[in-house]
């Protein structure tokens, strides 16, 4: 996996098609957050979709971040 502000990079074995919209979640320590928010959720659309290695078994897929929630503890 590989994580920037703008988006997201991840292998998997699920087919995902160029273009659809997505929901990613994150899991951010406080040591990246400097808070108790443990979960982190993207919406985010396909930007990439490309086959790794020979036999096309897994897929890179890259995801453009659109917007994101924050949840926040209950009091």
């Amino acid at each position: 996996m590989n994580i920037c502000n703008h988006g997201v990079y991840f292998a998997t074995d699920q087919r995902v098609h160029k273009g659809v919209m997505v929901q990613v979640h994150l899991k951010m320590p406080r040591e990246v957050v400097g808070d108790d928010v443990t979960e982190w959720c993207f919406t985010g659309r396909v930007a990439h979709v490309e086959p790794l290695g020979a036999t096309n078994d897994k897929l890179g897929v890259g995801v453009q971040f659109l917007y994101y929630e924050v949840p926040r503890p209950s009091l």
